[in-house]
């Protein structure tokens, strides 16, 4: 997908009056053909935001879509159609309702963040960094503009850059699983091994289920040839062959063949139905093996 960017530049604004189905999709407007006209902006962005509470997005932006004919200038409005259809993964709606908003106020900061999360969405990564620099630079509360520069600066190499935009967003999210996280693999890739179990332990105690820091924890622990504790994090979230099929696959790909070959072998004896998969990888360890 590719959308045309335009942010921090001023335009006319859009007329009273004017077309603004391009910003919404879901239920029918006939849906809400019953609800009762709204008197004045103020009241429309009640509506709006009530809708969003009781976890009916469709009729929020209907609300929001209201609101704009009676005040089509209002960056805000627009800043919540697009915050509601990124959730929604409509990512050309949100683009264009984001950009409204920013021809309406160029330095909306929260606009300048959902328009660099959608960036990133459609792999657009630098374009995606310039925008959400410019986000914190106006407002430094923006957890998930932090947590996307984080994510972007991985992406780069540069580790150091990502951590210190990851300890950002959890000084202002220090409940959040993800972030935490995304912050060990940053270590993790960095080589800071020891910051990477603690940080994955920290996801842990914030969110024991949190499948993908069982899964990264168990790909450092195979690394650093803890293989015990590999598996037992492994196998909370998924099946011992599997786990046994995976540790393997991490010893291969770390050249340890001798380690692979038998934990291959170990998957293809724990597991007839998982036979297929783990005995693949055994010949093809194997027939590398035979070369060395």
């Amino acid at each position: 997908m590719t959308l045309a960017v335009m942010v921090g530049c001023a335009s006319n604004p859009t007329p009273a009056g004017k077309d603004y189905s391009g910003l919404y999709s879901g239920k029918s407007e006939l849906t809400f053909s019953t609800l009762m006209p709204i008197g004045s902006a103020e009241e429309g962005i009640a509506r709006g935001d009530s809708a969003l509470a009781r976890g009916e997005p469709d009729q929020a932006i209907f609300e929001y879509i209201r609101t704009l004919e009676l005040e089509p200038d209002n960056a805000e409005v627009f800043y919540k159609i697009g915050s509601i259809n990124l959730q929604k993964g409509e990512l050309t709606k949100a683009h264009s309702a984001f950009q409204k908003a920013l021809e309406r106020d160029p330095e909306h900061s929260r606009s300048l963040e959902g328009m660099g999360l959608v960036l990133m969405q459609i792999r657009q990564p630098e374009q995606a960094r310039i925008v959400l620099e410019q986000a914190v630079s106006l407002n430094e509360t923006l957890g998930r503009a932090h947590n996307a520069l984080g994510i972007l600066a991985d992406l780069r190499g540069e580790f150091g850059q990502a951590s210190v935009h990851y300890e950002n967003a959890l000084r202002l999210s220090p409940l959040s699983a993800r972030i935490q996280n995304n912050l060990g693999y940053s270590h993790y890739l960095a080589g800071r091994w020891n910051l990477a179990e603690r940080a994955y332990l920290a996801t842990l105690n914030i969110d024991p289920r949190y499948k993908k820091a069982w899964q990264n924890l168990g790909q450092l622990y195979a690394r650093q040839e803890r293989y015990d504790e590999a598996l037992d994090a492994l196998t909370e979230v998924m099946t011992k062959a599997e786990a046994l099929n995976v540790v393997g696959y991490i010893c291969m790909n770390a050249g340890k063949l001798e380690d692979a070959e038998r934990f291959f072998r170990y998957a293809t004896e724990a597991s007839p139905s998982y036979y297929v998969a783990a005995n693949q990888n055994l010949e093809q360890v194997r027939r590398v093996m035979a070369k060395r």
